[in-house]
């Protein structure tokens, strides 16, 4: 087994690679690094740490600064094109209790959108549309 050299980014990568408020991150990064010492190096921030800190699912995943990722909206957007209508709180629900992957920075998540085109077509994610019936 290799052991891979840790990816140590800065705040502007790492902002831009999640998608994030710069100012926001920061200040979720700063208080990661006073947690868990082996998050920051030399003003620099490992990115598997960030990533093991922040993910929704016990499954292990692994991001590199060249992964997008997808917001709940966009998420949302894709699960109703493979799966059926899908209102925004039930995506919610399922990246809060890890069933969609998904990182969390506060009240914001993101979501890897390799992953879950994988989940996707895996069939991984389970999703019952209602039916609407009318009566007569």
């Amino acid at each position: 087994m290799i052991a891979m050299t840790p990816l140590y980014c800065t705040i502007e990568q790492l902002s831009r690679l999640f998608r994030m408020d710069y100012s926001a991150l920061l200040g979720m990064l700063h208080q990661d690094a006073r947690l868990q010492p082996a998050v920051k190096k030399l003003n620099r921030y490992a990115l598997s740490e960030v990533v093991a800190l922040h993910r929704t699912t016990a499954e292990p995943f692994e991001v590199g600064l060249d992964t997008p990722f997808l917001t709940l909206y966009e998420t949302q957007d894709r699960l109703t094109k493979a799966l059926g209508p899908m209102v925004y709180s039930t995506v919610l629900r399922k990246a809060a209790k890890g069933e969609i992957p998904a990182l969390k920075f506060g009240d914001t998540y993101r979501v890897p959108e390799p992953l879950l085109t994988q989940m996707i077509q895996e069939k991984r994610i389970s999703y019952r549309s209602r039916s609407v019936i009318k009566k007569t």
